[in-house]
């Protein structure tokens, strides 16, 4: 089954900045469900703005004990006036409850920090994910729900985001998905749909997985943009 797993955003000052990017790179990378001890996860993204702002992501994770994983990402944005933004994070998630039933709740913990306009803004970032599979006749799907909270150590501003995704394998080398993105920060509430699909291009690679997608900003369709990521289990 295709899962999705985890993101991030950016932009220019503060917890703002952070979500910027996070929005244009956030793919699809949802965290109900942690890696296997000793297997891992990498994505290299890269998505384009109608704005033409460019931004790439990658992200990795690990699982250390069947009861852990740990997780990594760094991103960047160059505006289409030269400057750029960034963030790195690091994280963790352990599962909540017993495993083996058709939920699959975890939550997530993590540190990090965005930089932009000459200033650098470490934040800490909490996270509470449920998950479940379903079927529709012979075709297996999920539905992943991601809450998050982030908070800026400098300004104590505090931004909330709630990822929610539906997805659907219609073989075994290629699944759709719909995601709805969420954000309520000081700059006020945005709410995106992110749409994609994602194949198995080489057949005696099953590890490597494309997806492709874009996602338009609900009143604000000069935010649209389009992106493209490589997927890799190892």
């Amino acid at each position: 089954m295709f899962r999705p797993r985890k993101g991030c955003l950016l932009n220019i000052s503060g917890i703002t900045a952070f979500l910027v990017v996070v929005g244009l790179a956030n793919p699809a990378f949802a965290g109900a469900w942690l890696r296997e001890k000793g297997a891992g996860f990498s994505s290299v993204s890269a998505s384009t703005a109608m704005a033409q702002n460019i931004t790439q992501t990658t992200y990795l994770e690990y699982g250390v004990r069947d009861d852990l994983t740990l997780g990594a990402e760094v991103g960047f944005t160059t505006n289409v006036d030269g400057t750029q933004t960034g963030t790195a994070a690091v994280f963790l998630r352990r599962p909540i409850g017993a495993a083996g039933g058709p939920h699959t709740w975890s939550y997530e913990l993590g540190m990090g920090a965005s930089w932009g306009n000459y200033t650098v803004n470490p934040f800490l970032k909490t996270g509470l994910s449920w998950g479940r599979g379903y079927k529709i006749r012979d075709l297996n799907g999920w539905i992943a729900v991601d809450a998050s909270v982030l908070f800026d150590v400098y300004d104590a501003d505090h931004s909330a985001k709630i990822d929610s995704t539906i997805g659907l394998n219609f073989t075994d080398r290629f699944a759709g998905m719909i995601q709805i993105f969420h954000t309520e920060n000081a700059g006020g509430p945005t709410t995106s749909v992110a749409p994609s699909f994602v194949v198995k291009p080489l057949r005696n690679k099953p590890a490597i997985r494309l997806q492709i997608g874009g996602e338009a900003q609900i009143g604000h369709p000069q935010n649209a943009s389009l992106k493209l990521s490589l997927w890799r289990d190892f």
